[in-house]
């Protein structure tokens, strides 16, 4: 699976897992998308956990400020002018500091995909403004690309195209609340801001001890994992694995957000038409 393709399908998850945690809690509950049980998986030999069997948490935190300048230098304007021209249409949650801004449908105006800023162009565009508002992101975020349509294809009547960002950390992919996301019509405008994200907190981190491969195993057994999947699939086979990073959507036990570590497993089975599809599963990475 293409790295385009494979955050195109990971995304797709996104909203359900940002869905499945909330209130205070020490620990991230994954949502399920329904596909679970048809899953039977079992880790393969050839799969090799980390040595070491330790990793990291990461806190985060709410800053007003840093949160409005972000939102700021990605709408391309000051914070100031930002509150006043906006108002209305962009709120802020002050109990986790995200950010929505929004175009009514109705005033925004299709047009083909061709007359768009290319994929290229924007990704610089929203590089350039991630510098502005927060540097640390700039270099390191994974950017995938899709638009908003009218119409049943692709390439016509299209209100947006949409710059999907995910920060990373360690150079780990990082799900549920930890998105942003910034439209743009066909002449470079933006239409639209989805900033759920925190900064980390500095000096926020702990070691935690990391589930052996038994374990996994025994939460492969359980289904307790969510499943990446379009449809039904047999003769499942694990191929790989990536450490990555779950942001919790409500506060943990402590009062700050966590990130914590998990597991993507990547597999392949079969589909009902007889080809091979590609799937995830994400399974959480602690012990105990």
């Amino acid at each position: 699976m293409t790295r385009k393709k494979r955050l195109c399908l990971l995304l797709a998850v996104l909203t359900l897992l940002a869905l499945s945690a909330c209130g205070a809690r020490s620990k991230p509950v994954l949502a399920t998308t329904g596909m679970e049980p048809t899953l039977n998986l079992t880790l393969p030999d050839t799969i090799t956990l980390p040595d070491k069997g330790r990793d990291t948490v990461y806190k985060c935190y709410v800053d007003k400020a840093y949160s409005m300048a972000l939102a700021a230098a990605l709408l391309d304007m000051d914070a100031d002018t930002m509150q006043t021209q906006l108002a209305g249409r962009l709120s802020y949650d002050a109990q986790t500091g995200y950010i929505q801004y929004y175009t009514p449908t109705e005033e925004l105006t299709p047009g083909d995909l061709s007359e768009f800023p290319t994929d290229a162009q924007l990704e610089q565009i929203v590089r350039e403004r991630l510098k502005k508002g927060a540097p640390e992101l700039a270099d390191t975020s994974r950017i995938v690309f899709s638009s908003a349509t009218y119409s049943a294809t692709y390439e016509t009547n299209v209100s947006s195209k949409t710059v999907d960002v995910t920060p990373e950390i360690n150079g780990r992919m990082v799900y549920g609340k930890y998105h942003i996301s910034v439209s743009f019509d066909k002449d470079g405008n933006v239409t639209a801001l989805t900033q759920q994200y925190a900064p980390l907190k500095e000096g926020g981190t702990k070691t935690v001890r990391l589930a052996d491969a038994k374990t996994v195993q025994a939460r492969l057994d359980a289904h307790e994992f969510s499943a990446n999947i379009a449809q039904q699939l047999t003769d499942c086979t694990i191929t790989g694995f990536e450490q990555a990073y779950y942001m919790n959507a409500g506060f943990n036990a402590e009062g700050d957000y966590a990130l914590y570590p998990f597991y993507v497993l990547h597999g392949q089975g079969t589909a009902a038409d007889g080809s091979v599809q590609a799937f995830e599963v994400l399974v959480y990475a602690l012990a105990g």
